[in-house]
């Protein structure tokens, strides 16, 4: 979580925690509440896995060069910290702290998510010119086509009139309505309307693997397209506990040890249909 240096090297954490010493739960607030939970481990996934995967890839290559291996140490929220690419390079060239909805990227522009009739989202990003015209043309608001990013008045003046328009209609309505518009505007998505959108469908982001007893299970798909080498998932893979035995017999472990084992609660072995595994 936080690294092997640092006085905060021991100390127990979570991806929140994470995420809170960052500075990235304050910069992605609202002004008039508190930070929202994320719903998904952004520390744990960009940190723990893709700045990982980085970091390993790029260490193999040294040693492709060099025969040398070496120790990777990444933390966590060194890597969310690391996220602050473009606001955190304005404030170390002198510009004002990053904070609530004060940037282009955090709700201090027309950048941000707007209400419909029926209580719905759409997200609008609409920040270059050609996009933000056609936006403000559709909304009926073409005054407001040169609107500049770094103009916070003209900025305000646009959401004020932008939430009042998307309030108008309902929320499909508006979806057919940008369906036909390249303009940087899309709908705020359930789980399962996501994964029925013809876009990941066509891209197979939902799959069908087989379990170690021949039935096929939904799984979300990997996101490599790789032109030469396709991700092949022929297997759904074990349940939570289901090498737990075999694994203590390797390591040498008598039968009558493994059930001491097991009673003390330690370790749990899982076997499908088993609700307790």
């Amino acid at each position: 979580g936080y690294g092997q240096t640092g006085p905060y090297r021991d100390r127990a954490g979570h991806d929140i925690n994470y995420l809170a010493l960052s500075g990235l739960s304050e910069t992605s607030r609202r002004k008039d509440s508190g930070p929202v939970p994320f719903g998904f481990q952004l520390a744990d996934i960009a940190g723990g896995s893709y700045h990982m995967a980085m970091a390993v890839l790029a260490a193999v290559i040294h040693r492709q060069q060099t025969g040398e291996g070496q120790h990777i140490d990444l933390s966590m929220t060194d890597a969310v910290f690391s996220m602050h690419a473009l606001a955190g390079a304005e404030w170390l060239s002198g510009a004002e702290e990053p904070s609530a909805e004060n940037g282009m990227l955090n709700g201090g522009t027309l950048y941000d998510y707007y209400e419909t009739l029926d209580g719905r989202w759409i997200s609008v990003g609409s920040l270059e010119p050609v996009f933000l015209k056609r936006l403000c043309l559709q909304m009926g608001i073409p005054e407001e086509q040169n609107s500049h990013l770094d103009d916070a008045k003209s900025q305000n003046r646009l959401k004020e009139k932008l939430r009042a328009g998307f309030k108008r209609k309902y929320f499909q309505e508006w979806v057919e309505i940008f369906q036909m518009l390249d303009a940087c505007v899309e709908p705020v998505l359930t789980m399962s309307e996501a994964a029925n959108h013809p876009q990941l469908q066509e891209r197979g982001m939902i799959k069908k693997v087989p379990n170690e007893e021949g039935d096929l299970i939904l799984q979300i798909s990997s996101p490599f397209r790789f032109s030469k080498t396709p991700v092949n998932s022929g297997f759904s893979g074990q349940i939570p506990g289901a090498d737990t035995l075999s694994t203590l017999r390797e390591l040498g472990w008598e039968d009558e040890r493994i059930k001491a084992f097991l009673e003390t609660g330690a370790c749990g072995v899982g076997f499908r249909g088993d609700s307790n595994n």
